[in-house]
């Protein structure tokens, strides 16, 4: 290669091959630069996908979990051996439990009747009251649909409903 420049002299083999390695040096960097971003992207994608697996691993595995879970703990609770535990443990205990205060309730039945009368006619009383309260409920709903059911047939012409019924 020569120079243009009539007045330099003409550069020497070592001459021309400095620049060629500058150049080449800048290229090795520039492609480097490309493959370790296109290396990072890859594995980027490479590490989403993983997250994403893992993610969905992580719910299946619970699901699994809490139905093994539910199970054993039905599995359990309807073994007849715990059955014969919850039976032998409600007699141990409850038997004699119930028959103590029964034999306390006996008892002040036999020594104080009217106290006995008294609770079992307010029971009576409150289930007579919640019952008339039903009732009347039910009757308001039905006096509310009849009166509807009566006005679109006898006033067909006019759209307008009625209101609420009136407490009198």
């Amino acid at each position: 290669m020569t120079s243009t420049d009539p007045h330099s002299a003409p550069l020497s083999p070592a001459r021309r091959t400095l620049p060629r390695w500058g150049d080449t040096m800048v290229g090795a960097a520039f492609t480097a630069q490309g493959a370790t971003t296109e290396a990072a992207a890859v594995l980027r994608r490479h590490l989403d996908r993983l997250a994403q697996r893992g993610a969905s691993e992580r719910t299946r595995w619970r699901l699994r979990a809490e139905q093994t879970a539910r199970t054993a703990v039905s599995t359990v609770a309807t073994a007849p051996i715990i059955d014969r535990v919850v039976d032998a443990q409600l007699e141990r205990i409850l038997r004699p439990v119930v028959l103590a205060v029964l034999d306390d309730v006996l008892l002040l039945l036999e020594k104080e009747p009217e106290r006995i009368q008294t609770l079992i006619r307010g029971q009576r009383e409150n289930m007579v009251d919640e019952l008339v309260g039903r009732l009347r409920s039910g009757a308001q709903a039905g006096d509310t649909a009849v009166d509807r059911m009566s006005f679109r047939v006898f006033r067909r012409g006019n759209r307008a409903e009625p209101g609420p019924p009136l407490d009198l």
